[in-house]
Parts: structure tokens; sequence; C-alpha cells
């Protein structure tokens, strides 16, 4: 959401500009539900996920990065503490398969027409893995989409992460990764958090 701000004032966004902390800036934010032992236990169902994409407003408008924090905060400890995740789930899984085609295709359109993107993150293994008998020393997360998407997974003590977007529909696009570990440098700051080389390297490009 920082990246989204100062991408904004960069282009003199007159939205951002004349509203501020009240714009509204929603990613959908795919939501991973607990399975069974038995779940887990049955071949056929333990690489099967139970999930739902949530709503959420990513504060686009503060200025204040901790507040931004506090923000975010906020609005994702809410969705995990109230049931609106759950009823999602839900009416997706019990509702879903009983209603038309084209009733559940334009619900589709419309829940993505009105999200600025899809944002995902995968906790990976904590130690390194092998992969047709070689260790794997990085890996990679890139679903390709038509709305943004932002996909972002750890594994071995290090956080990987792309972003996809169109680039003809966002001006001046090739500043967007500089702002993006720029943020994460002013975020790092704030809380005496030390930030790896080639993060600040990312940041100065």
């Amino acid at each position: 959401s920082q990246a989204i701000h100062d991408y904004c004032k960069a282009q003199n966004d007159a939205v951002l500009e004349a509203r501020g902390s009240k714009i509204q800036c929603r990613a959908l934010l795919p939501v991973g539900f607990p399975r069974s032992p038995e779940q887990l236990n049955d071949p056929a169902n333990a690489m099967k996920n139970i999930w739902c994409m949530v709503s959420c407003d990513m504060g686009v408008g503060y200025s204040d990065i901790e507040e931004r924090l506090r923000y975010v905060h906020a609005r994702t400890t809410e969705m995990k503490e109230k049931p609106r995740a759950f009823m999602q789930l839900t009416v997706q899984n019990k509702v879903g398969p009983y209603i038309p085609n084209s009733v559940g295709q334009q619900t589709v359109f419309d829940t993505f027409s009105r999200h600025s993107l899809v944002l995902t993150n995968v906790p990976g293994p904590s130690n390194r893995c092998l992969f047709a008998g070689k260790v794997a020393k990085s890996v990679q997360l890139f679903f390709d989409n038509l709305l943004t998407q932002v996909d972002l997974i750890s594994y071995a003590g290090s956080v990987y992460g792309n972003i996809i977007f169109d680039a003809d529909e966002l001006p001046n696009s090739e500043i967007f990764g500089r702002l993006y570990a720029g943020g994460l440098v002013d975020l790092a700051e704030k809380f005496n958090v030390d930030v790896p080389a080639e993060v600040k390297e990312a940041a100065r490009a």
C-alpha cells in the first residue's frame, strides 16, 4: 500500500489529493482454513486447500507510514476475528454450486472489478528443500491474473515476491519496483529493523 500511495503521489493523482485517508483501495486476500487430520492424511485430499477471497481496504490514502500500518493491522485483525471470511466460504461452497452460471459469472466480475489487486502470501519451508536431487536455493510465486497480482512466499529464512500488472495501464510503471522496495526500507527504518543491502539498492535504482 505504501508503493501504491507513493506511485499515486508521483503521478499527481487527483483522487488521492482530494480524498486523502478517505480514499478506498481494496485488495482481495485469499484466506485459508484449517483442515481436519482425516483430510490431511487422505492422499486424495492432502494437497487440497480450503479457502476463499476476502475484501480488505489497504489504507492507501494515509500519508504517514506508521499510521497506515496501524490501519492495515486493524483491518486484517478484524478479518481474522470476525466470521466474515467463514460466511464468505459458506456462501461460496454451499450456495455457489446452485445458482445459474450467468449469476455466478456476474458476481465474480463485479467482485474483481471493484478491487485493485489480489494479494497472496504463502508460508514456505523454513529449510532448503531438494528438487530433482538438487538443493533449491530460492523459489518464486507467480500467478498471472487479469487483475493486478502481488505474490509473496517465504522460503529458508527469506521472502520472495512478484508484482504482476498491466504496464500499458500504469504510466511510468518502471518506477513501481523501486517504490515497493522504498516502502520496505522506510518501514524497516521506522522500527529500527536491519535492511538487506539488495533491498536498499533496489530502493535507489
